[in-house]
């Protein structure tokens, strides 16, 4: 049952991404640097009851997986851009849509949930598996507008 939920919960985050905001945004440059937007983000995730171990966790495997973007795998959209701001065009996608969504009480958020490992951690707050959806509909968007295959 659990499982089901969190399948439902996914879905309906992968749905929220397709919205034409997160498909326009994706194409522009980010006119802060990647050290600038993680610096917001981090401060923006501790302000809005996001624990410093939770954070550190997200910001690791954020820096993980976009430093394995490459420059030589931009596009003509992206190279106008260059690789740090379109790395930091991600976390403000994801500064965008994830602090759109409805605020749910602090409780819920925090709630644990088991999961079949994301990230590399098989128990997470309801939090961090926003965050992780949220991350991967943004990272999904600048791939397809500014990267190539």
């Amino acid at each position: 049952m659990n499982r089901m939920r969190l399948v439902i919960v996914f879905a309906g985050l992968a749905l929220l991404l397709i919205q034409p905001s997160v498909v326009f945004s994706a194409g522009q440059c980010s006119p802060k640097s990647y050290r600038e937007a993680r610096s917001a983000m981090t401060s923006r995730l501790l302000a809005t009851g996001y624990s410093k171990v939770q954070v550190g966790f997200l910001m690791r495997n954020t820096d993980r997986m976009t430093s394995a973007l490459r420059s030589d795998r931009l596009n003509d959209n992206g190279r106008v851009c260059g690789i740090d701001s379109a790395r930091a065009h991600i976390l403000g996608c994801l500064n965008k849509q994830l602090f759109l969504l409805k605020r749910g009480s602090k409780a819920a958020l925090d709630e644990e949930k088991q999961t079949e490992g994301f990230w590399g951690r098989k128990r997470l707050a309801i939090r961090e598996l926003r965050f992780i959806g949220q991350f991967h509909g943004c990272l999904g968007a600048a791939k397809e507008y500014l990267f190539r295959g």
